[in-house]
């Protein structure tokens, strides 16, 4: 952890300041050391790996800590996604599609241009770290619940503008109105009770600060149903039999995309959200029937833990874009822009000043 950054963060539980023990020190950086509660020294947090650890797995729930762990299982067995060219070029572009910046990041770059402290809440292996790194010049804080934040500090150790914690989104150790950017990607849905934390985010964003979200979309009846159905099977299967069925989906993913083949929808069918246009056959299955992910810029492995990711975490919620809206007006946040495709909802937000 960076020594200068302790004056930002407080204990997540009563808000108090913390002071630093020191074991080990390298330059400015504290390798292993303890955060303690000025106010009460019960409340203690250590610093481990040069990580900050904010959680307590014994004190999660079953269904959080099965969350935790299939992410931290999944970010082990590709530890390198979207950092080999091919995929970072793939997960790039796709965020600059659903956030609308079509220049890429000297979009990003504008839009962060005068963000002093941005959270990466959900941080994982560090992939959009990079990405908000290079297109800012304000301090950034990533956060993650799982253990794959190890695997962003090892990437990240030396980079003197990334603060990396343990930590839970929904018991964070910042102030509030801190932060000028967050960044939730695909990781609000994850979370126990998703619009309870959305609301403790925008707690932490100053007045005008900006919002990035993404969320899953609910979909249409007949993807539900089977989304339902067989994530009943699955989040309580064994790793084993779960591995087997996402490989199993995996390659009827791969050979239905290899088909190029298209097919003409004449009718509008509301009854299960298809509409009249045409469709690769793969891709109808995917968005309309059941999940068999398939991507051509991944390796097997890579898509094989997109199939296991929906399929295994206790945790994977949906909402419609009415629930967006939602919450935006529950908690005085302004919707700057929105984009709904058939898996998810990407937004971006502004705090009422």
């Amino acid at each position: 952890m960076l020594e200068e950054a302790l004056p930002y963060l407080v204990c997540p539980i009563t808000g108090a300041d913390l002071r630093l023990e020191i074991a080990v020190r390298e330059n400015n950086r504290i390798l292993e050391g303890t955060l303690i509660n000025v106010q009460d020294a019960r409340h203690r947090y250590p610093i481990r790996g040069g990580v900050p650890r904010f959680v307590s797995f014994d004190e999660m729930s079953e269904k959080q800590r099965e969350t935790v762990d299939t992410f931290a299982y999944k970010w082990s067995r590709i530890p390198q996604y979207a950092y080999d060219a091919a995929s970072k070029a793939y997960r790039e572009g796709w965020y600059y599609e659903r956030f609308n910046f079509p220049a890429g990041d000297s979009d990003i770059r504008t839009f962060l241009s005068d963000a002093r402290f941005i959270l990466e809440a959900g941080t994982g292996t560090g992939v959009d770290t990079d990405l908000l790194m290079r297109n800012s010049t304000g301090l950034i804080f990533g956060v993650d619940i799982s253990r794959a934040i190890d695997f962003a500090y090892e990437r990240f150790r030396n980079n003197d503008r990334i603060v990396l914690l343990q930590a839970d989104i929904g018991q964070l150790p910042f102030r509030p109105g801190f932060f000028d950017v967050i960044s939730c990607d695909q990781v609000l849905h994850h979370t126990p009770n998703p619009p309870e934390n959305f609301g403790k985010l925008v707690n932490l964003l100053r007045d005008s600060g900006k919002f990035l979200l993404y969320v899953y979309k609910v979909k249409g009846a007949l993807r539900e149903f089977a989304d339902d159905y067989l994530r009943g099977i699955y989040t309580v299967s064994s790793l084993e039999a779960v591995l087997d069925f996402s490989e199993r989906l995996t390659r009827l993913g791969r050979n239905l995309s290899q088909l190029g083949a298209r097919v003409e929808v004449e009718d509008d069918f509301p009854e299960f959200g298809l509409s009249r246009g045409t469709y690769d056959v793969q891709r109808l299955i995917y968005d309309h029937i059941f999940k068999c992910y398939w991507n051509d810029s991944f390796d097997f492995e890579t898509n094989v833990m997109v199939n296991f990711d929906w399929y295994r975490p206790t945790h994977a919620y949906r909402y419609t874009p009415d629930d967006i809206r939602g919450w935006c007006e529950q908690h005085a946040m302004q919707i700057d822009h929105i984009h709904i495709s058939p898996s998810g909802i990407s937004s971006i937000m502004r705090k009422s000043g």
